[in-house]
């Protein structure tokens, strides 16, 4: 079978690697924001990207990539052997995009309801995982890179709720 290759010669496989593992950058550079306002002893509040607050950086950037995540859910119902799997997974896709966008409220409510915001999100890419590992069969490498990211995704959310919280 001839490989997959995109308009720009790269095989697709590879193309999902990087853009997966480059999809990190966002998550990244909000945590880090906050820990080098912390070494420098400015405060929480000073880390700041371009006149927004990382954490609010972070829960925004979360909030769009699980909502785009969670649309592969909905697509996957053609592929899907079992119809009740199939009615699953569409719930689900709808579920995780509506808790993003509950996510993006709740950061504006109330401060401290921002810990509540990223504790949503890292919930619902855990489930996420677990929903897709359900309904189809995946690769072995597709498998191992979600798992990575997904346990990455899950500790950059631990750190920022943690120094969310300890704003206060």
């Amino acid at each position: 079978m001839p490989s997959i290759k995109n308009t720009l010669g790269i095989r697709l496989p590879t193309l999902i690697r990087i853009l997966g593992y480059t999809g990190l950058i966002p998550f990244i550079i909000p945590v880090w924001l906050m820990f080098d306002q912390i070494w420098f002893g400015l405060g929480l509040r000073n880390a700041v990207l371009f006149g927004i607050s990382a954490p609010q950086i972070f829960i925004a950037y979360s909030a769009v990539i699980l909502s785009f995540m969670s649309g592969t859910l909905w697509a996957s119902w053609r592929v899907v052997k079992s119809q009740s799997l199939a009615k699953f997974a569409v719930l689900m896709s709808n579920l995780f995009a509506l808790s993003s966008w509950c996510a993006l409220l709740l950061m504006h409510s109330v401060p401290i309801m921002a810990v509540f915001s990223v504790t949503l999100l890292m919930l619902g890419f855990i489930s996420l995982l677990w929903v897709e590992h359900l309904i189809s069969e995946l690769k072995k490498s597709y498998w191992r890179m979600r798992l990575l990211l997904t346990g990455i995704v899950t500790v950059l959310h631990l750190v920022m709720g943690t120094l969310i919280f300890m704003e206060f």
